[in-house]
Order: C-alpha cells, then structure tokens, then sequence
C-alpha cells in the first residue's frame, strides 16, 4: 500500500513540477504578453491622436489652447529663450534640454515633473524660428490608462529613456501575483507597459494541480482495492499481538510530549526562552553563554544621566552595557505594544560596541512579544527613512552615540513616526526600573533597504554634468552609503576616511568642529573639486566644504535652501535653532516665509516641524531636515545631493551662492566644558544674574543676548558635559565687545568659566 501511495503520488508529483509547471508557466507568460500588447497598442492609439492633434496645430498666439482630449499648454521659445526660468511656467533644465534636442531631430514626448512635482506629458517640437513646446496634465494620459482591462492582473508604466534607468509612473491596483511579469514598448513614447498576471489569470491559463493529483488518487484507490481483493484473509492476531496475549510484557514506552510538559517546572529565577524566527535563530552567536547570562539578568544600573533631552547616550560598557540594552529592549516592545505597534525596526552605526548591543536589544524586544526587524549597519537616516515609508511599522531604534567619541553609544527612538523624547525618555526609564513588561512569542527578520533608499533619492535630485566631489565620512556609518549614492546621481567622487572603523582612527566623527575638516578642505583643493562633504558618525548631520576651502555651516545651508523652496512655497514655515545666524531670519523674511527659531535638537526640531508645517528646518550643529519633496526627517546626504541640485540649477559654483547670502561676522561653536550635573543649573544662574544692558533676552534654549548688532548664545548642551556659545555681529569690532561681555559674566557666576583664545 505504501509502495503504490508512494508511486501514484509520488509520479503526479514528478508530473506535476517537471512537465506541467514549466507547460503552465509558459502557457500563462504567452497569455500574459499577448495581454500587454494589446495594452501597449491601446496606449499608443493615444500617442497617435495626440501628435496628429499636435501636427495640425499651429504656434500659437496665446499661452494656452484648448484640445479635445484636455487643456494642453503651448509655449514658444527662439532659441536664445531657452534657459533654465524662461517662460511662464518657466522651464527647468530638463525641459531645456528637451526643447533644445527637438531643434536637431524630432523627439518623442516624454513625462517629466512639473514646478508642481506632478507627472506633465511633454513633447517639443522645431519650428521656424525657435521651438513649440506643449505640455499636458498626467490627468489626461489616466484617461486612457483608465480604459485598460485592469481586472486581470498588474499593469505597470514604465518610462525609460536610452542608456537610463527605468522610471515607474504608474502602478494599477496590485494583487496576489500568479506569473511572470511580461511587457511591451508603447508605439510614439518612451514607456513600456508591464503586464503582471494576477493568481486567477494565472489559473485560467493552466491545467490545474487538482486534476492531476485527483487522477493520482482515482489510481491509487484501483490499486489498493486490487491489492485488497489478491490478499488472503486472515483474522488472526498479529505476531506482537500474540506476544502479549502470551503474557509478555510489551516493551517500555519511551517518553512523550506529555510527560515532558509534566517535568517539574524551571526555579523561578530561570526566565522563559524568547520564541524567534529561523532567521534570528540563524544569526551569528557572540559569545552567547555568557552574553546570555548578562542579558537574563535585569540591569539595576540605569542611570538617570544617560537618559538626555532627546536620545540615551553614555560610556559604551559602564554606562551603557549589555544588561542595559536588553531591559531597554523589553521597555521599548512594550511601549510599542501598548501604543499599538507590533513591529519595531532597528539599525546600527559601526561603533565597535553596536553590534552586541543591538542583538541584545532585539532579544529584549522580542521577549516582549514585539516582533523586530534588523536593518543592519546603516546611516541613521536610513533607519528614519524605514520609518517614514513602512506600511506596518513606523517605530524603530537606532543604535548609535552620532557624533560622540569612539567610547560612546546610545539609542535613537522613533516611536509612532515621532522622536521618543524629553518626559517620555524618562518615562521609558522608569519602565526599565520597574520591570513590568509584556511578554509573548515574537519573530525576528533582517531586510536590506538601502538600495530603496538610494533609488528613492536618485529618483527624486536631478545633477547636470559630472561635478567633483570629495565625500568624508569620518569612518562611519556613511562610509560605503554616501560614495555610492553619489556616483549613482552623476558625480565623479573621490572619498576620504570612508571605511567603516568604530575606533575613529582619523578623527572624531563631528564635522561641526573645525578641526574635523581641515583633512577634508586640503582634499578638496588639492584635487581641485567642486565640493566637500563631511557627514557625522550617523550620517544625520552634514557640513560643506566649497571648491575654495570655505567651510559652508549648517544656518547658510538653510539659507540656499530656503530660498530655493520658498521661490515654489511662498508662506511655507522655515524653522531653525537658536544658534543660527540673525541672517536666516531676515532672508525668509525677505522670500515671503515665516521664519520660526526653536530650540536646539533633532528631536524638538522634529517636533516643531510638525507642529507648524514646516517645509524645511535647520540647526547649525549639520541636522537638517527637509519636508519638500522629501520625509522632513534630518539627513545629511540628502541634504547635500539637494544642495548640489541647487549649484546645477543655477549654474553656480557654492562658493558663488554663498557670496549671494547676507554676510555677517561670526564664531564657530565654542564648547566650554563643564560637570554634566552643572550645567543646566549655571544657565539658570546667568538668567537670574547676568547683566546685559541694552539687549533683548531669548530663553528659549539657553540664553540668547540679542544687540542692536549682534547676538551671543550660552545654552547648555544636550549631548555632552559642556556649555555651548556662539557669538555674531555686524563686524570684529561689535563681535569682540560682545564676547568679552559676555564671557565677563559668566566669570561672575563661576570664575573657572574662561572662554578659549
């Protein structure tokens, strides 16, 4: 019976995947292709009526003229009118180089986004004297979209122009795939229509699994009856049967599952084994015996100091250790549970104390029955980026210290798609304390996003020529991301410090210091590039170097920003921190947007933004965070492709640009060490006592003395021990009056106060 069972089956199985498979599949991929034909004939029938609509027109005396099919704008340029701003709407570079191509052969419409960011068909065409430019809404090309039979399978549009990559511009509502993707070129454009076949498709074209299984048991049933009726009868007992029906004990039955559930139970200082996936169960082990005895025991050592205004940060092994990430793992799971997520990700620098900690940290969230996905060695904005776009998760943790020496790390926290900050840190704290966390059964993953995260930007900055850039990473979590971005956007890039090293050999991953830079800045003149690009151990913050060594600080690049986006979003909120400079205000102003100074940190920057609706934001420190066309999250490299946007629009070097801006005098940051439990109470000291005649008083972060002409900053900071100050004015003499008053009352306070130089 088992021998027929296994050949019936077992045949119809052999059947099934070698002959029937491969007919289905090539009999579904031949359905499925005449299916994208017939949509890439309907499409072009489209493009057809379009041009010969097109053809019959002539150049027109007003801006725009109606079409049957749509509003179709039409414009005119001569040739010396073709320049990125001409017209109305004016044209950007693509559109230029669209209009100029037509002048030497006719070309194909092409879809292209508009000052609005939305999808326009565009076609171009040489008349006498200059060229004809229409463009249409994306609105009139759904239309015809809308007329394909969408009930079938996937339809996808794809626009590839030669030697580029292809572009998705629209997707059809998607189902349970059941074949190949085929896909057919659309006659009269550059799109191709892709054609997925949906699971019932699929099965209308196959011979269906059942039928061949289902013929497979009618013969195996003929079998065993057949066996059945050549058998003898015979009711007697079995030979075991008889042996115990002869007073033979039957041999000892070995333990079953039930016997083992009835085991005395574990002491009660053994904690329950975490349910995980295969794929966590697969993971490297790093020392795990040990490891684990660290972990199962809960840490009694939180303290209260590592817990800052808007991230965990301490010494990596005293302060922040392995017991510590685990509690930590078992409070954020169940925060997360509570808050209804059910999925945390998570990311880590190249800190050499990140990887333990982060795989302790998962063991804690899962032993809470939150479930966690492993991101692996990535920028911080990468985790941010997993956040903003995840469908079933926008809470994570990434485990980093940013720009803090080799001996640090810490935690950044998304919880809900907002930084876990401020009262909510120490909350989290008090969980961690007093151990009552959820519990439960949870899986672990690991997904690489990074190639999603480079495309998503090379699909959204657009570069003219191959500009030379020198990217320094400073050894950290940017050191393979950033180059490889780069070269993907058109630049031709040399690199600096950008192997990944936790011990930061070359020099502390801080590019708001500049002593950080002076590597990079001889980089750069030295190979004669056209930009430096210092990102932070994270890669959240970001400092510019231009072709002539100037270092570029982060309020200037908010400035090139702002006007860049309120020139497209005139009244749009732009939010900056206290230590940037009085020009910021004024140019936002002048640009028609509303300027709003806030306190400094990513996350109550982050807040704010929210708060108000602000399109863009900024800290001196390198965070900026950009909402237009972009997640408003702080990242750096995308700060700095959108930067060398700006330079390739306006067809200036970012020394040029930055000669464009108000120019005030002004210091660096200055760092005044001081004890971590002192400094807070020493800026409360100089509101009460200091003595500043004649100037305004901003408490908003720290102390702002705002002069006729100028300003000093004493705040204190929120990631190391010490007290930060800057200082601006309209010229040295103004600067230097202000410091020395300022730095002479804070020897009032405390005479071990003396500012440096």
């Amino acid at each position: 019976m088992l021998l027929a069972a296994a050949i019936w089956l077992g045949g119809a199985h052999l059947l099934m995947s070698n002959v029937i498979e491969g007919r289905n599949a090539s009999s579904v991929h031949t359905a499925a292709q005449q299916v994208a034909n017939r949509h890439a004939q309907q499409l072009g029938g489209f493009f057809t009526q379009r041009q010969q609509a097109l053809t019959a027109l002539k150049t027109p005396q007003k801006s725009t003229t109606a079409i049957a099919a749509g509003q179709m704008s039409l414009q005119f340029f001569t040739p010396d009118q073709l320049q990125v701003g001409a017209g109305n709407p004016p044209l950007d570079f693509a559109l230029v180089d669209l209009a100029k191509r037509s002048l030497e052969k006719a070309q194909q419409p092409e879809f292209l986004r508009g000052s609005d960011d939305q999808w326009r068909l565009y076609s171009a065409r040489a008349e006498a004297g200059g060229a004809l430019l229409a463009s249409q809404p994306f609105a009139d090309f759904e239309r015809a979209l809308s007329a394909l039979d969408q009930s079938v399978g996937t339809i996808q549009i794809n626009q590839q122009f030669p030697d580029g990559p292809p572009r998705s511009l629209w997707t059809s509502s998607t189902g349970a795939s059941g074949g190949e993707a085929a896909s057919a070129p659309v006659k009269g454009s550059y799109l191709k229509v892709s054609f997925t076949p949906s699971a019932a498709f699929a099965a209308d074209h196959s011979i269906p699994a059942s039928w061949i299984y289902g013929l497979a048991v009618i013969g195996l049933l003929g079998t065993l009856f057949a066996l059945w009726k050549m058998l003898p009868a015979d009711g007697g007992a079995a030979p075991w049967e008889k042996s115990s029906r002869n007073g033979r004990a039957p041999a000892k039955k070995g333990l079953s599952k039930s016997d083992l559930e009835k085991s005395p139970a574990p002491k009660k200082d053994t904690p329950p084994a975490v349910a995980v996936s295969t794929a966590a169960a697969a993971a490297p082990k790093v020392e795990e015996t040990s490891r684990d005895d660290l972990m199962r025991t809960p840490s009694t050592e939180i303290p209260e100091h590592v817990f800052r205004a808007y991230d965990i940060r301490g010494i990596a092994g005293e302060e922040i250790n392995e017991p510590f990430a685990y509690q930590l793992g078992r409070a954020l799971g169940t925060v997360a549970l509570r808050s209804g997520e059910k999925l945390l990700l998570v990311g880590r620098d190249g800190r050499n104390s990140s990887e333990l900690l982060r795989d302790c940290l998962i063991e804690g969230i899962l032993e809470s029955g939150c479930n966690a996905v492993d991101l692996g060695l990535v920028p911080s904005p990468v985790l941010y980026f997993a956040c903003a776009k995840g469908k079933n998760a926008n809470s994570g943790v990434m485990v980093t210290a940013s720009h803090n020496p080799a001996e640090y790390n810490g935690f950044k926290i998304v919880m809900n798609g907002r930084p876990l900050a401020d009262d909510k840190l120490h909350e989290l704290r008090a969980l961690m304390q007093s151990g009552q966390f959820a519990s439960g059964e949870a899986s672990n993953s690991r997904q690489d996003i990074r190639d999603t995260y480079i495309d998503e930007i090379f699909n959204d900055v657009a570069l003219a020529g191959q500009p030379r850039i020198v990217v320094d990473a400073g050894n950290g979590a940017t050191s393979e991301l950033a180059p490889e971005l780069f070269e993907q956007l058109g630049c031709a890039v040399e690199t600096l410090y950008c192997e990944v090293d936790g011990n930061f050999p070359n020099h502390a991953p801080d590019p708001s210091r500049p002593e950080n830079l002076q590597d990079l800045i001889a980089a750069v003149t030295g190979e004669g590039a056209d930009l430096g690009i210092a990102l932070d151990g994270d890669g959240d913050r970001v400092t510019l170097i231009t072709g002539s060594g100037r270092i570029v600080w982060a309020d200037q690049l908010v400035m090139l920003l702002a006007r860049d986006i309120l020139a497209r979003n005139p009244g749009s909120d732009i939010v900056f921190d206290v230590k940037s400079t009085r020009a910021l205000a004024n140019l936002v102003t002048q640009y028609g947007g509303r300027p709003v100074m806030w306190k400094t940190g990513h996350a109550p920057m982050k807040e704010k933004m929210l708060e108000t609706g602000a399109l863009l934001g900024g800290e001196l420190s390198g965070h900026i965070f950009i909402k237009d066309r972009w997640y408003g999250f702080d990242d750096g490299i995308y700060a700095a492709a959108r930067i060398l946007e700006i330079m390739a629009l306006r067809e200036q070097t970012l020394d040029e640009l930055i000669e464009s801006l108000p120019q005030m005098v002004n210091t660096p940051e200055i760092l005044l060490p001081v004890a971590e439990g002192d400094k807070f109470a020493l800026i409360e000291k100089l509101r009460s006592e200091g003595k500043f005649d004649q100037a305004d008083l901003n408490t908003i972060d720290g102390l702002r003395i705002e002069f006729a002409d100028g300003w000093g900053l004493v705040r204190a900071s929120n990631t190391t021990a010490a007290l930060t100050l800057r200082f601006e004015a309209d010229d040295e003499a103004a600067l230097a009056r202000i410091r020395n008053q300022v730095a002479a009352q804070l020897q009032k306070i405390d005479r071990t106060l003396v500012l440096p130089g």
